[in-house]
């Protein structure tokens, strides 16, 4: 069925993935260097002239885990008939957005601003959807295994 509590969740966890490529991750400000905001999608400069170039290839594996993790979202949601393959592909998803939160706070955003040279303002949401895509990937995986469970013991008593 496809009315279960883990699809709201795991539309929750798509809605975030895409959400992710509207709402800048960080700011950079500084009036000496220069006005960057750290998107998903790319670094965007706020000058008219910017100290610094970011090359549009930069963030492609940010882009490439965010899709990832959305493909995934909407094939878990559509095998609703497969508890356990749905509970391994939330596990992978899982996995995936850690990798996603490692690399966006401890390469990107240190890489970022050392070439910048100016301290990160983490105030943005788009900051905290990747840790509630993780949060609700969680809450769908135990929602999923309670119903392996359920069926587990329906089963037993026939």
């Amino acid at each position: 069925m496809l009315q279960r509590i883990q699809s709201v969740y795991l539309s929750v966890v798509a809605l975030s993935s895409i959400l992710l490529f509207f709402f800048p991750l960080a700011t950079y400000y500084n009036e000496i260097q220069g006005n960057y905001k750290f998107f998903i999608y790319g670094i965007t400069c706020m000058d008219p002239e910017p100290k610094v170039q970011f090359s549009t290839l930069f963030t492609i594996p940010l882009i490439i885990l965010v899709v990832v993790s959305f493909i995934l979202t909407v094939i878990t949601i559509l095998i609703f008939k497969k508890r356990t393959l749905q509970i391994r592909f939330c596990a992978f998803n899982v996995l995936v957005n850690i990798v996603l939160i490692i690399v966006i706070f401890f390469f990107y955003a240190t890489k970022i601003k050392a070439l910048t040279l100016i301290e990160p303002d983490y105030n943005y949401a788009g900051m905290i959807m990747p840790l509630v895509s993780l949060v609700f990937l969680i809450l769908a995986s135990r929602a999923i295994r309670k119903d392996e469970a359920l069926v587990k013991s329906s089963d037993r008593l026939r």
